[in-house]
């Protein structure tokens, strides 16, 4: 039988762990912390690079510039020396967190399921926060690529003239124009190509029914014809549906994004690796004082503040890795 908060703090306050109630309680809070955490749809760590942050000190990140084609070496003749360029990016973790506090009412009144409601809200805030910081990098402009330069240019040739997502032959050719681009990708160094290509197809949830039809079909019909249907050139993506970008960018808003774990757009670093947040208690420090008698609900509970904590950092690494497609 289930027992109730109540009788959970008499039977530790028999035993003379009374103070140990919060953390009891704090515990439950936290299960329900990560379910909330879990349970939320985004598929972020499908189209960023997932990294541990070992402090809070800025974390270098260096890039190798491509390596020059080989040259021949004639019979008992010298190699001839080659450079490589490095480049680097910066990464540091930060702390994002909010205070709630659970109150004597709540643990009297057994509202056991009200007080689950906190941390399981939260969860979903925790993840809810990460992937918007995210989004705003795949917005472009306010941060910087390796190079020093924000993720959409003209140097970079990495988007294409806003072209609405459609299932239609006209909407394949924008998504096919956007998967060359990707596989065209040099090295500003060495001017070579990369090798990389496009693996997924990027969308809000608006547009998720149209990049699932355009993906899958076989064959796409043109505006106007008089034959059959033309062959689908990008039905070897993966769709991505990430929900928040409906709000966070645009409900237009597509891009197609190569393998980050071979060329990341992006990346996320978590503190010491630990990608769920933290739920913590504060020590009670009220105490009971002589008069009145005893409280039968006990000072110790009588207000409890509970932490929620989350340590990570995002940053723009590559521009090659990826191609956007209407903003």
């Amino acid at each position: 039988m289930r027992k109730n908060l109540l009788s959970m703090y008499h039977d530790l306050k028999e035993s003379g762990s009374a103070s140990d109630f919060p953390y009891l309680l704090g515990n439950t809070m936290h299960k329900s912390l990560l379910k909330g955490f879990n349970g939320f749809p985004s598929p972020w760590k499908q189209y960023v690079n997932v990294a541990n942050l070992s402090d809070f000190k800025k974390h270098d990140r260096v890039i190798l510039s491509g390596a020059p084609d080989l040259i021949r070496v004639e019979a008992d003749g010298k190699y001839e020396d080659s450079k490589i360029t490095d480049y680097k990016y910066q990464i540091q973790a930060e702390t994002f967190g909010r205070t709630f506090t659970v109150g004597r009412p709540a643990i009297i009144n057994d509202d056991l399921g009200g007080i689950l409601q906190w941390p399981q809200k939260y969860g979903p805030s925790a993840i809810r926060t990460m992937v918007k910081q995210l989004l705003g990098l795949l917005k472009g402009g306010i941060d910087t690529t390796y190079d020093n330069s924000v993720l959409f240019t003209v140097a970079h040739d990495n988007y294409i003239v806003d072209t609405a997502l459609s299932n239609t032959a006209a909407g394949a050719t924008a998504v096919a124009e956007c998967m060359q681009k990707i596989a065209l990708s040099t090295d500003p160094d060495t001017g070579e190509i990369m090798g990389l290509r496009g693996k997924y197809l990027v969308t809000g949830t608006t547009l998720a029914p149209v990049a699932r039809q355009l993906i899958k079909s076989q064959q796409l019909w043109p505006a106007s014809t008089n034959g059959g249907g033309t062959y689908n050139p990008v039905n070897e993506l993966i769709h991505i549906e990430e929900p928040l970008i409906d709000s966070a960018i645009s409900t237009t808003f597509w891009a197609v994004l190569a393998d980050p774990s071979i060329c990341p757009v992006m990346e996320v670093g978590f503190l010491n690796g630990k990608e769920t947040p933290d739920l913590l208690v504060m020590k009670p420090t009220m105490a009971n004082m002589a008069g009145g008698g005893d409280d039968p609900y006990g000072y110790e509970f009588d207000e409890l503040t509970y932490k929620v904590r989350h340590d990570w950092a995002v940053k723009l690494a590559y521009y090659q890795g990826i191609c956007r497609g209407k903003s």
